[in-house]
């Protein structure tokens, strides 16, 4: 809206008087004149009095005492004015014309008495004007990117805020990378992929939670166990009421025209999710709910009693299936469900965006490689195993084992698929102890003065002792795996003891060599 077309809607129910319009800038919104320049002054009208200095922005209107009878029938047309009833007026606009010769300056002049009538309409116009343009940019960006990640993350830039999308039961739908959540809280969160039990329960008992109204206006949810304050909104799709988005403030806190831009983009995303992203609004059974809210950690005396009693089989493990890469499109649960029911009837899937848990049979879980081979091969998929487990109640506990075998398995070694707690529990142990402190130091002495000597002499008698150690402390399996002749496997083991000092035979010094060579793998950058 340029100056021209605001001085127009003016004209329309004041008086008006313009000196000059002769830019073409968008006017984006009003502010009062405060004698001082501003960030983007030149897309701000402003508003000022007779009284201020001689400093003026390039947008101006100038509210001054006119009199009864000297500013009544003033129009923009300068030659309808007589000398002797503008004199006055040009006597205060005198100065300011000389400071707004500049190119495309503009400068009118109004009576005092209809400041605030003016100031407030066009205020109005504007803001309603900048909000169309918001929504239209929305669903231009919606329909481009075809997807509710990319609409959330561009979206977070206009805010300058990170923004979470959260389904009813609060797992993760989508969330802004361009501008990353910082929120300890909702960074665990969304490492996860859902909200905790208790996180829930403490959600849910925030007063602004408890007297939200059920439409779209949104509502601030800041809590005390987090220093950043949240601005929330729910997401319809068809009058149903499927999740919420979260505005997180970050290093600027967000501004009260967020809260109807929110809103605007709450609407376009329930848009989004029905056109390019329905499997986010898959319904799981009543059953598959019961499954979840025990992975969230919800106590088996809080669900519906006519599940607690549920049989599963006597010995269950857990598989956890994900993609290596995050950048990829989130797998189709229906389909992928029914893969699954193919071949393994008995087994039981919860699909969630990038994620896919199976719960089955021990013996199910014995060969998992062929289920790899349900997910597409763009998918590069990867899969943690639990240890085996026996009640039902256990499943949030079988799910971290199965989690904490894949994300650390793949530390170790990126080129392998298949996970199992059972076989790296030692150095998932060892990298959690090294999340709090210091491991290094329970490294064998032995360990780093064979290091030690590889560089200085060129030699690989650690890694022959690691292969030694890894297989059994078998000659033949250690040459093997070296491609060497068991002559040198020998020659080399007797050349780390004279070294080190160390005797391979004794079984403590195997087992403290054994776990030295874990914490080098989940601390590689040691020694």
């Amino acid at each position: 809206m340029t100056f021209s077309d605001i001085v127009n809607e003016i004209s329309h129910f004041c008086p008006i008087r313009v000196f000059s319009a002769s830019s073409k800038t968008d006017i984006s919104k009003v502010r009062l004149w405060a004698d001082q320049a501003e960030p983007d002054m030149d897309s701000i009208l402003y508003f000022g009095h007779d009284g201020q200095s001689n400093l003026r922005p390039n947008h101006y209107i100038l509210a001054v005492d006119s009199g009864d009878s000297e500013f009544v029938g003033l129009s923009s047309d300068s030659s309808d004015i007589p000398n002797e009833q503008s004199a006055s007026l040009c006597d205060c606009v005198k100065e300011v014309e000389q400071e707004s010769a500049v190119p495309d300056s503009d400068f009118a002049v109004i009576s005092k008495e209809h400041f605030a009538v003016v100031f407030n309409r066009i205020q109005d116009i504007l803001s309603e004007r900048n909000e169309n343009d918001y929504l239209h940019y929305l669903m231009d960006t919606a329909d481009k990117v075809r997807s509710v990640d990319e609409l959330i993350d561009l979206a977070s830039q206009t805010f300058n805020a990170s923004l979470v999308l959260i389904d009813r039961d609060f797992r993760i739908l989508s969330h802004s990378t361009r501008i990353p959540v910082t929120d300890e809280l909702w960074v665990d969160n969304i490492r996860k992929g859902y909200c905790d039990y208790e996180f829930i329960t403490e959600v849910k008992q925030l007063k602004s939670v408890q007297m939200a109204n059920p439409g779209i206006a949104p509502f601030e949810v800041t809590c005390s166990a987090s220093p950043y304050r949240k601005l929330a909104c729910r997401v319809y799709c068809k009058d149903a009421w499927i999740g919420s988005l979260l505005l997180i403030e970050g290093d600027q806190t967000y501004r009260s025209e967020h809260s109807e831009m929110l809103r605007m983009l709450s609407s376009v995303t329930g848009y989004a999710l029905l056109s390019y992203s329905p499997e986010l609004l898959y319904r799981t059974s009543e059953y598959q709910s019961f499954l979840y809210n025990l992975l969230i950690g919800t106590p088996l005396e809080n669900l519906p009693e006519a599940y607690r009693d549920m049989k599963f089989q006597e010995n269950m493990k857990l598989l956890y299936f994900r993609p290596d890469s995050s950048e990829i499109p989130s797998i189709k649960g229906k389909s992928l469900r029914e893969a699954f029911h193919r071949e393994l009837p008995d087994c039981h899937v919860i699909t969630y965006r990038k994620a896919t848990i199976v719960v089955c049979s021990t013996q199910d879980a014995e060969s998992v490689g062929h289920l790899l081979d349900l997910f597409p091969s763009k998918y590069n998929v990867s899969v943690g195993i639990s240890n085996p487990f026996h009640k039902i109640e256990l499943l949030r506990e079988a799910l971290s084992e199965a989690q904490d075998a894949l994300s650390t398995g793949k530390s170790i070694d990126s080129g392998r698929r298949v996970f199992s707690f059972e076989e790296f529990s030692v150095s998932v142990m060892l990298k959690h102890f090294s999340e709090t402190g210091d491991i290094t130091r329970y490294i064998h002495p032995a360990v780093l003065c064979i290091a030690r000597y590889d560089e200085e002499c060129r030699t690989k008698l650690l890694e022959t002792v690691r292969e030694y150690i890894q297989n059994s402390c078998s000659i033949k399996k250690t040459a093997e795996a070296l491609y060497l002749h068991r002559n040198s496997v020998i020659y080399r083991l007797h050349k780390a003891e004279e070294v080190s000092g160390l005797d391979l035979n004794d079984p403590d010094t195997q087992f403290a060599l054994r776990m030295s060579f874990c914490i080098l793998q989940v601390s590689p950058n040691i020694g």
